[in-house]
């Protein structure tokens, strides 16, 4: 946890300072790619630690998704500082190094923590079991809900991913009667989308012993198809609704929030005992990040080929996929 959260505030701070010049989109993608390593170790890290922190599942559970909800704070203060930044008379580039190094302050306060914390027990008792139960061994098991986990992930981060990154684009494309939108209105935008869509996470952790992951996942894909299906083929005919469609585009990231963005980092934890929890975890977060790859590039594509109802339409047919994934290969968990 320590290395990964250090190469976090490496990544951010690097990414900040780095010098301008005619080289520094490759000099910024390295530094990206540093800091990715970092978010990408703590990310089967929290969820592992936080499963391990009690007896009870449901409780267990609930901590796992009260760690991740601090995602929904993080890109709500993200948009929040860039309109306030916007705002001010600070130029455009003092604007992205101020917002690419505020990144580095999360790692920065949890680093203390992490270096003084102790083990879990379950993790220091899996340590020391002489039967236990190594990666190559787990896999035969556990394949099913591997691929369950992982793939749900890869698809669920094709939509997530791919609609964050073109959110400005999505938003254009709702408001192309008027003057282009400028960043300040993208800021703004943005935020009333992360204020819809915060209290999704916390639907989730109240929900949790009433309904188990799966569930709560396989709900929010159904209704995120639902809803992209419905935006992107009646497009032109809700288009004049403005204030709908931007409402059910919000929409569409509660039920993310109160479905598979919570139930995909939380699942594996669950599903996979404590000997191989972290490397199940981190393999199923990197399909997902492989998602989030393919939904930038393919979402870039069809936009541009196809408009962006047709985006919509393709975010719907995915979290159709997801929900088909779901059923199938992850098992329910009764609690009580």
């Amino acid at each position: 946890m320590i290395l990964t959260l250090l190469l976090t505030v490496i990544g951010a701070v690097a990414s900040a300072v780095l010098p301008w010049s005619s080289s520094i989109y490759s000099t910024l993608a390295v530094c990206r790619f540093v800091l990715g390593i970092g978010v990408g170790g703590v990310y089967p890290l929290s969820a592992a630690a936080a499963a391990e922190g009690g007896t009870d599942p449901v409780l267990n559970n609930k901590r796992v998704a009260a760690v991740f909800s601090f995602q929904g704070w993080g890109q709500l203060a993200s948009f929040l500082m860039c309109y306030m930044l916007l705002e001010t008379s600070l130029s455009h580039e003092w604007t992205w190094r101020v917002l690419l190094g505020l990144g580095a302050l999360p790692g920065v306060f949890v680093l203390h923590e992490a270096i003084t914390s102790e083990e879990t027990k379950a993790f220091l008792k899996s340590q020391h079991n002489p039967n236990r139960l190594s990666l190559s061994a787990a896999m035969p098991i556990y394949w099913k809900q591997f691929v369950g986990t992982s793939v749900g992930w890869f698809l669920f981060d094709i939509t997530f991913y791919g609609n964050i990154l073109f959110t400005p684009i999505i938003l254009n494309g709702l408001y192309d009667d008027d003057a282009a939108m400028n960043m300040v209105d993208i800021a703004q935008f943005s935020v009333f989308t992360s204020l819809i869509a915060l209290p999704g996470y916390y639907l989730s952790y109240f929900m949790m012993g009433t309904m188990d992951f799966k569930h709560i996942q396989m709900q929010g894909f159904f209704v995120m198809a639902i809803l992209f299906l419905a935006m992107g083929l009646f497009y032109t005919t809700l288009l004049p609704l403005k204030t709908l469609v931007f409402f059910m585009y919000g929409l569409t990231f509660f039920f993310s929030n109160f479905g598979p963005n919570v139930s995909t980092f939380s699942l594996p934890a669950e599903l996979f005992p404590s000997d191989v929890r972290v490397q199940f975890n981190g393999m199923s977060a990197a399909a997902g990040k492989l998602g989030a790859a393919v939904g930038a590039y393919w979402y870039g594509y069809i936009q541009q080929s196809s408009g962006v109802a047709m985006v919509l339409i393709v975010s719907g047919l995915v979290s159709v996929l997801g929900l088909a994934v779901t059923y199938f290969l992850i098992p329910s968990k009764h609690y009580r």
